[in-house]
């Protein structure tokens, strides 16, 4: 244990970093306590041995201060929470998750809690970058919970590797019989240069606001040969805590989220038959819009940025979707250019142009006011007749296959079977 706590100590060497933040020079009471409980990190380390009761009791003063801004987080509306306590929440997540380790009677079980602590503090904090020996920046919470992750594995026992997905999976197209007379134009790997003259000289895709499925750009990615296989994401992220979504999609009454194990996920979502049969009474769960590959880095090395996009945005915002068949996104408008990409499974897709918005009776309540309360998939023409007007597209996006969404385009998505996509938003 006492490496894995050096590991985690390495991270912040220069324990000025945590106590000049403004965030903890502006509290007096903060900044008093943090300066006594780092005091005895910077010692040797077998003082927790000799001293665990000191130790302990730096535990509890950490805790009481740690659920202090915790709820402050959960008070009122998110996008009012002051950067500052995000900013002390990440502090204390790693005082914590340190004091933690050091009294530790179990060290599996305290480096499982630790990782818990890490993801808890990605989600509801800020990020705290520090540069590194080789000068680019990483975040300490995100090298905290890699730290941690792969000194949990020398402790792992093997479990009975779990099946691979299916890749030839027939799936049934859940609008086969519909229209298909809207279809979408396909362009099969196409170059920099073009896709470029199409997008920055507003030609084709972009000035026609023009969705188009793009193949053969994600071939290479290591992440369409892994990630069908369960075994290989759960050494990676298994012990990993995660946002899921449960319920038949948002904008339902029946929705709700709840943090889950990534491990209990995928075993009991994506590799549980009755998981993807309709008729069962397990609700939909999925992982969806959620930052995976910011959170476990080692899952972002398995894809790659289009070299598209790299000419109007060096900094695209990279989302995960992953879940069983039958997860839904209902017809909704994002403000930004999407390149989705399917990396397994199939989706059954159906866009709507952004003039058709007063068409599509977009929902009153400002939250959710970019999403439509028509079904796409079927439409009640009793309740919105405007929608008769309306002309969609359906596409079905399968293994390999890139949908590139121009901004304010309407999107109503759900899956045919078991799927991973990754989205690009771009400027």
């Amino acid at each position: 244990m006492e490496r894995c706590i050096q590991a985690i100590l390495s991270i912040i060497p220069d324990k000025s970093l945590l106590l000049n933040r403004d965030c903890v020079i502006v509290n007096k009471l903060y900044h008093k306590v943090l300066s006594d409980v780092l005091e005895p990190l910077s010692n040797r380390l077998d003082r927790c041995k000799t001293d665990r009761n000191s130790f302990s009791t730096n535990l509890v003063k950490i805790g009481l201060m740690y659920d202090v801004v915790y709820n402050r987080l959960h008070t009122g509306q998110w996008n009012a929470v002051e950067s500052g306590d995000r900013e002390m929440f990440t502090i204390l997540t790693y005082v914590r998750i340190v004091y933690t380790l050091c009294v530790s009677e179990n060290d599996v079980d305290s480096i499982k809690d630790a990782i818990y602590l890490a993801d808890l503090g990605l989600m509801l904090g800020c990020p705290i970058e520090k540069a590194d020996t080789s000068a680019t920046t990483t975040d300490i919470l995100t090298e905290t919970a890699s730290k941690l992750t792969n000194h949990l594995a020398k402790f792992s026992t093997q479990e009975p590797p779990l099946k691979r997905l299916r890749l030839d999976v027939q799936v049934e197209n859940i609008i086969a019989g519909e229209s298909d007379s809207n279809t979408v134009p396909v362009v099969s790997c196409p170059s920099i240069e073009y896709f470029g003259l199409c997008v920055l000289t507003r030609k084709q895709f972009y000035d026609l606001k023009q969705p188009a499925i793009l193949k053969g750009i994600i071939d290479g990615w290591p992440a369409m040969e892994r990630w069908h296989d369960p075994n290989y994401l759960l050494n990676i992220a298994g012990e990993r805590t995660v946002p899921i979504e449960i319920g038949s999609q948002y904008s339902n009454d029946d929705w709700s989220q709840k943090l889950m194990k990534f491990r209990d996920f995928v075993k009991q979502n994506i590799c549980n038959e009755e998981a993807s049969n309709p008729a069962g009474e397990q609700r939909a769960a999925y992982l969806a819009q959620h930052d995976l590959f910011d959170q476990i880095p080692a899952l972002r090395t398995d894809i790659a940025v289009p070299d598209y996009i790299a000419r109007t945005d060096a900094r695209p915002r990279i989302k995960a979707w992953f879940g069983p068949k039958g997860t839904v996104s209902p017809l909704h408008t994002d403000p930004c250019h999407n390149l989705l990409c399917q990396v397994f499974g199939a989706k059954v897709i159906i866009l709507a142009r952004p003039e058709d918005t007063e068409k599509l009776y977009p929902r009153e309540h400002f939250i959710l006011s970019n999403t439509s309360q028509v079904d796409a998939r079927q439409p009640d023409f009793e309740r919105f007749p405007l929608a008769r007007d309306v002309s969609f597209y359906r596409l079905t996006l399968h293994r390999g296959e890139v949908l590139y969404i121009p901004p304010k385009w309407w999107h109503y998505v759900e899956s045919l079977s078991p799927s991973f996509s990754v989205s690009f938003w771009f400027e």
